[in-house]
This record gives structure tokens, sequence and C-alpha cells, in this order.
């Protein structure tokens, strides 16, 4: 397959292969430069939820380090998940059942208990290397459509054991319900309905396999990028019957993931 310049698969391929030299590109912007000093100067100091509400900007990257960044004007919410037991089945955590605030809630209820939490350097660290991840895949992202959620579903997938996981993360969903071919009109089908159809259409067993997991993100690509490509332009989408809903793909069927 040839690849133009701006082709989502070539930047995600480049994003792989040329990780270390994207990474001191992105250490060395000035606002996640920045933003990691702070912490790393400020974070001793945190000594309860109340403290870390209280400061904007380590709570900016805390968040962040869940991709969580965008929920932080939801002070009452983000306190709530915070500070309730993620193992109490009454929690609201524990009734969201959202990977993203149940990791959150998980990584740091021990600030409830210990005013030395973040004395530990494994927590800081933790909290940290999340926040890199996050940024760095948002800052590939920019290069073409897909790249970021791609990054992301090459990091998760593997711990998918069971359809539900994948109906409960809106980036694991977006890239298997392009993958497959599946219209936007799946995503208002009720829940049973879509998690039926996807346990016909995907082995969870397949997540275990790296090569598989690169097959699925090729496909995402490819059609992210026909979606988002002037169809005048580009002589490939003739190759792709358009359903009704604008969505460039074939028609939905069960995908066979051997390479």
């Amino acid at each position: 397959m040839q690849l133009s310049a701006n082709s989502s698969l070539l930047w995600y391929k480049l994003a792989n292969d040329q990780k270390d030299a994207h990474m001191k590109l992105f250490e060395a912007q000035p606002t996640t430069a920045r933003d990691i000093q702070k912490f790393k100067e400020e974070i001793s100091s945190i000594k309860s939820v109340d403290d870390l509400m209280k400061n904007r900007s380590l709570l900016k990257v805390t968040l962040s380090a869940f991709q969580l960044e965008s929920e932080i004007d939801k002070t009452a919410f983000v306190k709530k998940m915070l500070t309730e037991d993620p193992n109490d089945d009454k929690s609201l955590v524990k009734r969201l059942v959202e990977p993203r605030w149940t990791k959150l809630a998980n990584a740091l209820h021990g600030l409830n208990q210990n005013p030395d939490f973040f004395q530990n350097q494994d927590n800081v660290n933790a909290i940290l290397n999340g926040y890199k991840t996050n940024e760095f895949e948002k800052f590939e992202g920019q290069n073409a459509a897909g790249v970021r959620e791609s990054m992301y579903f090459k990091r998760i997938a593997g711990g998918v054991t069971e359809v539900s996981q994948i109906l409960a993360d809106k980036t694991l969903m977006s890239v298997v319900r392009v993958g497959l071919g599946l219209p936007d009109s799946f995503q208002s089908l009720e829940y049973e309905q879509q998690k039926a159809r996807l346990e016909k259409e995907i082995d969870v067993e397949d997540f275990k396999d790296p090569a598989k997991i690169d097959k699925m993100i090729e496909r995402y690509l490819i059609f992210t990028e026909l979606n988002n490509t002037n169809p005048a332009a580009n002589p490939m989408l003739s190759l792709f019957q358009p359903a009704s809903t604008g969505f460039v793909g074939p028609q939905p069927i069960s995908i066979n993931f051997q390479i």
C-alpha cells in the first residue's frame, strides 16, 4: 500500500518506529516541561484530596494521567470519585463502570488515609508516567486523525478480557467499531444489542495476539483516513460502499483476524 504524506497509517507507523526521537521533541515542549517540573516540585506538599483539589495545575496533571483532563472543571464529581471507596458497591465509581474513573479512584484512594501518600516516589512516578503517556499520545495525534486513538488501543487492548470492557471504553469502542466497518448508527442500538453483535464479530482472545491488535488498528486507520478524505480526490474510495450514515467502509461482516 502506498501511503501519502498525511496518511494516518503512516504517522502511526512513524510514531512507533521513531518513538524515542518523537518523545524527546514532546518532552522539550515548554508547556510539557513546565507541567512536569511543577508537579515534581509541589506534589510532596499534597497531604489530602482537598489539597489536590485546590491546586489546579497538579490536579490537571493527575487527571491527564488517566485521560480525564477534560473533566477538571467538574469539581464536585471529581472529588466524589477521589474520596469514595472504589470497592464499595454503592460508590459512584463502582456504579459508573467507566475504566478511566475506576483506575483513578483505585490509584488515588490511598491519599484519603495516608497524608504521606505522595512521599512515596512510586506514587509520584505512576502519575507522571501516566501523564507523559497520555500527553505524548495527544502530541502524536496532532499529525493525523486516529493516531492518538490507535496508540491508546495498542497500549490497552491486550488487557481486554470481555466485550463489556470495550463497550465501557469509548476509545476502544471507536477503534473496534470503525475497524469492523460498523456504521455510526451502531452506537444508537441498545447496550445488549451492541454487546451481542460484538460478541459475534470478535473473539476477545484475539487481543492477546499483538499481530491481531495491529490488524485491527490498520483497518481502523485506513477507514478513518478514507472517511476524512474527499471522495473525488481518492480513487481508493471506489473500492468501498458508503453506508447511508456517510461512513465509508465495507458492509458490516464478521472479520477474520488471522494474519
